[in-house]
């Protein structure tokens, strides 16, 4: 999965959110991503500063990326037929219906933060939306949690995709804190 940004120059980081250009530095970020994800302080540094930059996108092509992934998961849900069919993934206490209800709270909520950061893209984005935007990465890493998840992904597939929300978090705190 991509990560927003701007452009990072000489450890600074230009972020352009409601017509408002903010510029946070890569050790503010770095210590937000740190406290986040319970990485050392070394260990954060090297993982913002080892992005490459072709996964450094805008916030207008993340959220577009992040609805088709929402629209995929939804469409994967549509097609379950828990009637006629039984699914490697589901067990005596995880049923079908829970799994397809899991997939359409996951593909529901990568939209909503999909449409998040495009909104973040507008002239007319405000602090609130970058609120916003945060509230719903932790919506979407919480879903990590879900046992559909848990089912189908495997454990380095999971924390890579937690942490590159959480580094999108960073981000989005570390414009906030520089206001």
């Amino acid at each position: 999965m991509a990560k927003g940004t701007g452009k990072a120059i000489a450890g600074i980081i230009t972020l352009i959110i409601g017509g408002t250009v903010y510029s946070v530095s890569q050790a503010d970020v770095a210590s937000i991503f740190s406290e986040e994800t319970g990485m050392s302080q070394k260990e954060a540094e090297e993982y913002v500063e080892n992005i490459p930059d072709d996964e450094l996108v805008s916030f207008d092509e993340l959220g577009l990326e992040i609805i088709s992934f929402g629209q995929d998961i939804l469409s994967i849900a549509s097609e379950i037929n828990c009637v006629n069919y039984f699914y490697e993934w589901e067990t005596e206490t995880f049923s079908c219906d829970e799994g397809k209800s899991q997939l359409k709270t996951i593909g529901n909520s990568e939209i909503e933060l999909g449409k998040a950061y495009q909104v973040l893209s507008s002239e007319s984005a405000s602090s609130e939306d970058i609120y916003s935007a945060i509230r719903l990465i932790d919506r979407v890493n919480d879903n990590y949690d879900l046992e559909i998840y848990l089912e189908l992904l495997d454990y380095s597939e999971i924390d890579e995709a937690i942490k590159t929300n959480l580094y999108n978090k960073a981000l989005l705190q570390a414009a906030l804190d520089s206001e």
